[in-house]
This record gives structure tokens, sequence and C-alpha cells, in this order.
């Protein structure tokens, strides 16, 4: 199982992001202040979501991983109902996203700047969409929705609506990690 963890985190454009470079010289010129730090060495991916949350959602148990030589750590969590998110730790800015696909924009996540994108899912073209998240200097979060074909309004789905869905549920993994990381 840990190794199917360790192919979607890299399948889903850990290298892409990781690789761009290309962006302004400083997340100051991107995004807001951030409402409060948080430190990424401390987050434990498959804790970012409570029990309830995930049932809410209609999530599985997180299988966690990592990827990128063990400095990015994820989790996934495949859906009953034909969604999988994911959520990892990056050991960059996040402003090395910005630029990293054609569809990377600025959006707000719960008062943190983040590069949003959605480029096509491989295999299915069904809607995926990532944020990542400016929550401290040298460290992001990114967070992660694929629609699969399991979904019964897969069809239906549009990438507007998956990148909003995505944006509310990374919101609750960063008031999670608020709590975990306020003494």
């Amino acid at each position: 199982m840990r190794s199917l963890v360790r192919a979607a985190l890299v399948a889903t454009g850990l290298a892409v992001v990781v690789a761009c470079g290309a962006g302004p010289a400083t997340e100051a010129e991107l995004f807001p202040e951030r409402p409060y730090v948080l430190d990424v060495a401390r987050v434990e991916p498959c804790a970012v979501l409570t029990e309830p949350q995930r049932r809410e959602l209609g999530l599985r148990e997180g299988s966690s991983g990592t990827a990128q030589g063990g400095t990015s750590r994820g989790c996934a969590w495949p859906g009953h109902h034909g969604l999988g998110y994911t959520f990892q730790t990056l050991a960059v800015d996040a402003s090395a996203a910005v630029g990293a696909e054609a569809t990377s924009t600025i959006v707000d996540v719960n008062g943190f700047g983040a590069v949003q994108s959605a480029p096509p899912a491989e295999g299915t073209g069904l809607p995926f969409c990532q944020v990542v998240i400016d929550v401290t200097d040298g460290a992001s979060l990114r967070a992660q929705l694929q629609v699969t074909p399991l979904a019964a309004d897969a069809q239906q789905r549009t990438v507007d609506g998956t990148c909003e869905q995505v944006r509310d549920v990374a919101a609750l993994m960063l008031g999670n990690l608020r709590t975990q990381q306020t003494p």
C-alpha cells in the first residue's frame, strides 16, 4: 500500500511543483500575509482530517507515504463515492508552484495565499485540482482532489466545482493543523 501512495504522490505532480523555479523572487510579492505560521516539520499528513470529517466526506482510512527522498510526506484517502484526496508536505516555497501548470492561479485558502492548478487528470480526463498553500517560509502544504470514474456523478463534475471543494477541505485541514500546533 505504501508504494501505491508513493506512486500517487509522485504521479500527481510533485516533480512539476519542485522543478519549477520561475516566479517572483519572494512569496511576499505573491501572497497575502499569513494569518498564522504552521511548522511543516510537525505536520502528520494522515492526521489533518478528523475521523468525523472523514466520515462526512465519505473517505476511508488514509495511507501514508513519502516522496522526494523522504522530504515530502503525504497521505492519500480513497473515497467511498469516487473522490480521492491527497495531502502533502513540500520542502519548497509555495511560490515554486506558480507557472508549473498552465492553469496556475493565486487563490485564498482560509486566509492563506495558495497556488491552485487543475491539470488534466491522466488517463481519465476527469476533474482534478490541487492547491499549494503558503504556510511558512521554505515549505508549503498541498491538498489535492481527484474525481475517479467510480463517482456516480463523475461526468457532471466540473473543474471549478472540484477546485472549490478542495479549497473547502483544505481550509478544514488548516484549521485542524492550527489546533494541533497550538500549545
